[in-house]
């Protein structure tokens, strides 16, 4: 059985700066623990990747090998830092063999909700740019949904364009920010790892590391949004109750 949080703690901040301020507040304050977690799963990968092939940049057999290596095993990430993130948010200490734990029993379901949303993403942009916005802001939601929820009850697809009601300008605005700031951390670190001179498999796990680690912004963005838009939910259910009480 595909298992579900319960007693998710509840979050307000306010839309626009607090929504941001919030998610890296969550990854400051983590840095340290989310940088294990990610060299946990990523160095193996970038071992794998590394060591197991022939580096050819120019070969597309070993781009496909590595991007299909990388998307499998990075794809653990996803809940993994959210079920951290959610027991600190809860006030304890969190644990990451328990955060492991849940995410390992998450992972097959990551892996396909990921590559499906991949190709929605990529046929949405390929087709016309404004579908693929639209796409961007309905899945926008679909990693916080599939590592929190059960999804052997619930269709993540339509739990995710569901809270996105509304929400287009205000996803496409935080999506804009994180993309950016990750985009450039990314283009930053290989200019300067290029620039070193000295290239080898341990410089490049260490690049894609880092790369990796700031990455994580993308993971904490939509599980700050969705335990914005439940808290948000959870108190007009509880408000329309006591009117109706009162009545």
């Amino acid at each position: 059985m595909i298992p579900t949080m319960t007693n998710l703690p509840e979050i307000n901040p306010s839309n626009g700066g607090g929504v941001l301020r919030l998610t890296f507040t969550l990854f400051i304050k983590n840095a340290g623990v989310l940088l294990f977690i990610t060299a946990i799963t990523a160095v193996p990968v970038e071992l794998i990747a590394n060591y197991s092939f022939i580096y050819d940049s120019d070969s597309w057999g070993y781009s496909i090998r590595e991007i299909i290596i990388s998307f499998i095993f990075l794809t653990l990430l996803t809940p993994v830092v959210i079920h951290y993130l959610i027991e600190r948010l809860r006030g304890s200490k969190g644990s990451v063999a328990e955060a492991y734990r849940w995410g390992l029993r998450k992972w097959a379901r990551m892996i396909m909700y990921d590559f499906l949303k991949s190709i929605i993403l990529t046929a949405g942009f390929l087709l016309f740019i404004i579908p693929g916005f639209f796409m961007y802001v309905r899945l926008l939601l679909l990693p916080a949904v599939v590592s929190i929820e059960n999804t052997s009850v619930t269709n993540p697809l339509e739990s995710s364009r569901n809270m996105a009601k509304g929400q287009f300008w205000a996803f496409i605005g935080y999506g804009i920010v994180i993309n950016g700031i990750t985009y450039l951390a990314g283009r930053v670190t290989g200019k300067l790892f290029d620039g070193v001179g000295f290239i080898n498999g341990i410089s490049v796990t260490l690049c894609n590391l880092f790369i990796d680690w700031i990455s994580l912004l993308g993971v904490i963005l939509p599980l700050v949004l969705y335990l914005k838009i439940r808290t948000e939910q959870n108190r007009a259910a509880q408000a329309a109750e006591e009117a109706a009480v009162t009545l």
